[in-house]
C-alpha cells in the first residue's frame, strides 16, 4: 500500500504545477499537496478550475506507477471511480464517472480530475492525480453547472475527513492496478 505524506499549502498556483515541479526533483510516491486555493488551477484540457477559498478539497497526489506511459489513462479512471464510491458510501450522494474525467451528480460536475504524467519513451516517471471536489461551496460561488455535496445535503463537511476517506479508497483501487496492471 501507498504511504501517503500530506502537505497543506495556503494560496498556491495549482496543486498540480507544484508536484509535477516535486517529481522532477525526485519527491517520492505518495506526496500530497493540498491547497485552501488556486490562483490558476485548471481541469482538461487547459479549462480553469474556480473554487472559492478553504470549501473545496484541492489535491494533487504524486505516484510512481509501474505502468507504461500507454497505461496512465487508467488512473483518472481509478481516481474518478473511488471518489463516485466515497460519495455513496459515505454520504450518500449518487454520482457517476463521466469520461473524460469528471464525477457528476444528475447533470451537475462535483468533481473533476487532471491526471498529468512525467514519462521517457518507454517508462512512466511519474504520475500526478489532480482532484478537485466540490464540498462545502455554495451555488453562487460555482459555476453554473457545478454542485457541491453541502448544497445536496444542506450540511458542512470537514474537508480533510473527506480527504482521508478518498485516499483510503484509492490507495485499495491503485495497490490492485500495481498488482494486476489492469482496473475493475
Amino acid at each position: 500500500m501507498i504511504r501517503f505524506q500530506i502537505e497543506n499549502l495556503g494560496e498556491v498556483t495549482s496543486t498540480n504545477t507544484l508536484l509535477l515541479e516535486r517529481a522532477r526533483q525526485g519527491a517520492p510516491e505518495g506526496l500530497i499537496l493540498t491547497a485552501q486555493c488556486q490562483s490558476a488551477g485548471r481541469g482538461k484540457p487547459g479549462r480553469p478550475w474556480i473554487a472559492p477559498a478553504g470549501k473545496n478539497l484541492l489535491c494533487s497526489i504524486l505516484l510512481r506507477p509501474p505502468l507504461s506511459p500507454a497505461q496512465a489513462p487508467m488512473l483518472t479512471q481509478i481516481a474518478c471511480r473511488a471518489v463516485a464510491k466515497v460519495l455513496k458510501e459515505k454520504y450518500d450522494i449518487a454520482s457517476e464517472f463521466k469520461r473524460p474525467n469528471d464525477v457528476m451528480v444528475d447533470l451537475q460536475k462535483i468533481c473533476g480530475t487532471l491526471v498529468e504524467a512525467i514519462s521517457s519513451q518507454s517508462k512512466l516517471e511519474a504520475v500526478v492525480i489532480g482532484i478537485g471536489l466540490n464540498i462545502n461551496a455554495e451555488a453562487s460561488e460555482l459555476p453554473p453547472e457545478g454542485i457541491s455535496m453541502g448544497m445536496i445535503k444542506n450540511t458542512k463537511y470537514v474537508v480533510d475527513e473527506v480527504l482521508g476517506h478518498i485516499l483510503d479508497e484509492l490507495s485499495q483501487r491503485i495497490h490492485e492496478l500495481y498488482k494486476t496492471g489492469t482496473i475493475k
